[in-house]
């Protein structure tokens, strides 16, 4: 609608007049009254008391909603709980295989340092067999060399080769020490020369060895050697006849004493001077 004031009525008259009166009309400023648009005003909420129009109750809020907020709040919890108890069992895991990789780093150590200490045990006990060896040997020669010494020659040379009941004393101990006896040094030499000498002067063939002194003969036989040799041939008759044999169950000779007396008997009286 426009702003106009009201149409004029036309009562009559001439086409000049209402011409005029429709001008007049026209030029008539608009009035000041305006047609304005209104925004709709939202209804009201719902009345407390139950009257006027109620909005719908939302989902979350209705019995079913509610069950199913329950379930969904006991299945996150549940899931909460089953994620503590798997981090609890992942934790224990760890530990456990924690626990037992030191466990066996501690074993290796101590097996390492047992090992270590077995092997230095071992080499001190190695030291001392071998020295302990070493001194077996060294009294073996003072023992020959004391032999040699004495007059004792045969004696010397059945000891330097490792027979004879002197030797078996030092036998026993080098068994013990996990070794053998061995020749002492110079018995093969001494060995030959005493032979040499005993066969020179007895007329026949004399062997040394593990049995004692063979054909050597009677002491009564070697008396005349015994004679008619000077000190040394009777020390070494004495020493070979003083021997004897060597076997088992048999005595290892005659004594010093006895050989004398023996070769006394034997001598005419008065030839002795």
């Amino acid at each position: 609608m426009s702003g106009h004031s009201p149409r004029p009525v036309f009562s009559g008259g001439s086409v000049d007049a209402f011409l005029s009166t429709l001008k007049a009309w026209q030029a008539t400023p608009a009035s000041k009254t305006t047609t304005t648009t209104t925004t709709p005003t939202p209804p009201p909420p719902p009345s407390p008391t139950g009257t006027g129009t109620t909005a719908p109750t939302p989902f979350s809020q209705t019995q079913a909603g509610l069950t199913f907020a329950a379930s969904q709040q006991r299945q996150l919890l549940g899931i909460q709980r089953e994620s503590a108890e798997a981090l609890a069992r992942r934790q224990q895991v760890n530990a456990l295989i924690i626990q037992r990789q030191e466990q066996r780093f501690q074993g290796e150590q101590l097996q390492r340092r047992f090992d270590e200490e077995r092997k230095i045990r071992a080499e001190e006990r190695e030291r001392t067999r071998q020295s302990n060896i070493r001194n077996l040997r060294i009294e073996r020669q003072q023992a020959f060399s004391e032999l040699v010494k004495s007059g004792d020659q045969v004696r010397a040379v059945l000891f330097g080769l490792g027979f004879g009941p002197l030797n078996d004393v030092f036998d026993v101990r080098a068994q013990a020490l996990g070794t053998t006896i061995r020749e002492v040094g110079g018995a093969r030499e001494l060995e030959r020369t005493t032979e040499a000498a005993l066969s020179r002067v007895l007329g026949r063939g004399v062997d040394i060895g593990r049995e004692g002194v063979r054909g050597l003969g009677t002491a009564i036989g070697s008396a005349r050697a015994f004679v008619q040799g000077g000190v040394d041939v009777q020390t070494l008759l004495t020493s070979a006849f003083g021997v004897g044999s060597l076997r088992e169950g048999e005595q290892p000779g005659i004594s010093q004493a006895r050989l004398t007396e023996l070769i006394q008997e034997v001598v005419p009286k008065g030839l002795l001077t």
